[in-house]
C-alpha cells in the first residue's frame, strides 16, 4: 500500500478540478445568492407597504371623494329646496298682492253699491215721508181729491221702494256664479201688459201716455224675471224723464233677434252723456256719472246674463230711444 502525502493529493483535486470550473465564477455566484438572500424581503415588504399605503391612500381618496360629491348632491338638493320656497313665497306673496286688490275693489264695490242704495232709496223715501206727514195733519180737512192725489203718490212711493228692494235681491243673486237662468219661451205681449198694469198709475201721474206697438203673437225666449225687470227700469227711467209727454214700446223682429226699443219724448241727453252710456253698456268700465243709479247697473248686468245688447239713440224730437236685443 502506497501512501500519498497530503499537499500532494490536494494538490492533484486542484488541478483536476481547475480546468473544468472558473473559481472566479463560483465567486460571483456565491456572493449573488447571498445579496438575494438579505435584500429581496425588505424590498418585498416595502412594495407591500407601499400597496397598502397606495391602497389605504386610494379608498380615503375615494371616500373624500364621495364625501364631497354627497355635499354637493345635498348642496344642490337644497339649493333646489331654497329655491322651490322662494318660488311658493312668491306665489303666496303674489297670490296675498290679488287678495288685497279683489279686497279693495270689494270694499269699494261695497260702498258704491251702498251710496247707490242710499241714492235711489232717498227720493222715495223723502216723498213718502213728506206726504205721511202732511196726510197726518190734514186728512181731515183735505177734500176727496186731494187725499187722493196724496195716496197716490205715497203708493207710487212705497210702490219704487218695493220694486228697489226686490231687484236688488235679485241682483245680489246673480252676482253668485252658480246663478242658473231660467230660459224659457213667452208671448212678449202678455209681458208687456204686466207692466202697463204696474206702471199705468205713474204714468198717469207724470202726465204721460203709453203707446204699444207689438205683434200680437210675438214670442220671446228668455228668463221672465231678469226681461220684467229690464223694462221696468227702462219704463220707469223714461217716465221719470217725461212730463206730459208720450212713451211708446215698440218690438220687432229680425235676423232670428227681437228687438225691444223703448222710447220717450223726455228731455233727452247730450250726445256726449250718450256716448258715455253706450261705452258704459258695451264694456265693464265704470261711469261716474251713471254709477249713482242702481237701475243702469241692474240693466247692464241682467242684459248679459240673456245675451243681449243695450244701445242707447236720440230721438229727432226729442227725447232718447233705448234698443233691447234679444237672441231668439
Amino acid at each position: 500500500m502506497t501512501f500519498i502525502p497530503f499537499s500532494l493529493w490536494a494538490g492533484s483535486v486542484s488541478a483536476s478540478v481547475e480546468p473544468s470550473v472558473d473559481p472566479s465564477v463560483l465567486q460571483s455566484v456565491g456572493i449573488g445568492f447571498s445579496w438575494n438572500n438579505l435584500i429581496l424581503p425588505p424590498v418585498l415588504a416595502s412594495l407591500l407597504v407601499a400597496v397598502l399605503v397606495w391602497f389605504f391612500l386610494r379608498m380615503r381618496y375615494r371616500n373624500r371623494q364621495q364625501q364631497h360629491l354627497r355635499l354637493d348632491h345635498e348642496t344642490e338638493d337644497r339649493i333646489v329646496q331654497q329655491q322651490k320656497l322662494i318660488s311658493e313665497l312668491q306665489l303666496h306673496n303674489d297670490q296675498l298682492k290679488i287678495s288685497k286688490a279683489n279686497l279693495h275693489l270689494s270694499i269699494s264695490e261695497k260702498d258704491r253699491f251702498i251710496s247707490i242704495l242710499i241714492h235711489d232709496l232717498r227720493s222715495p223715501l223723502r216723498y213718502l215721508y213728506k206726504n205721511t206727514a202732511y196726510l197726518f195733519r190734514n186728512w181731515k180737512r183735505d177734500s176727496h181729491a186731494e187725499l187722493d192725489d196724496l195716496i197716490t203718490e205715497i203708493n207710487n212711493s212705497t210702490k219704487q221702494i218695493h220694486f228697489l228692494t226686490e231687484e236688488m235681491m235679485q241682483w245680489i243673486s246673480t252676482q253668485d256664479h252658480t246663478y242658473g237662468v231660467r230660459m224659457k219661451e213667452y208671448l212678449l205681449p202678455e209681458l208687456i201688459d204686466e207692466l202697463e198694469d204696474l206702471y199705468k198709475e205713474n204714468i198717469l201721474h207724470h202726465g204721460n201716455t203709453l203707446q204699444l206697438d207689438i205683434p200680437t203673437r210675438m214670442k220671446v225666449i228668455t228668463d221672465k224675471l231678469l226681461l220684467k225687470t229690464i223694462l221696468r227700469n227702462l219704463i220707469d227711467n223714461a217716465n221719470k224723464n217725461t212730463d206730459d209727454g208720450t212713451i211708446r214700446i215698440e218690438a220687432r223682429q229680425a235676423y232670428q233677434k227681437v228687438v225691444i226699443t223703448v222710447s220717450d219724448s223726455g228731455v233727452g241727453v247730450s250726445p256726449t252723456l250718450l256716448r258715455d252710456i253706450n261705452r258704459y253698456f258695451s264694456t265693464s268700465e265704470p261711469m261716474p256719472g251713471l254709477n249713482t243709479q242702481f237701475g243702469h247697473e241692474i240693466i247692464r248686468d241682467f242684459a248679459r246674463l240673456l245675451n243681449a245688447t243695450v244701445l242707447y239713440e236720440t230721438v229727432e224730437s226729442g227725447g232718447l230711444r233705448v234698443s233691447l236685443t234679444l237672441p231668439y
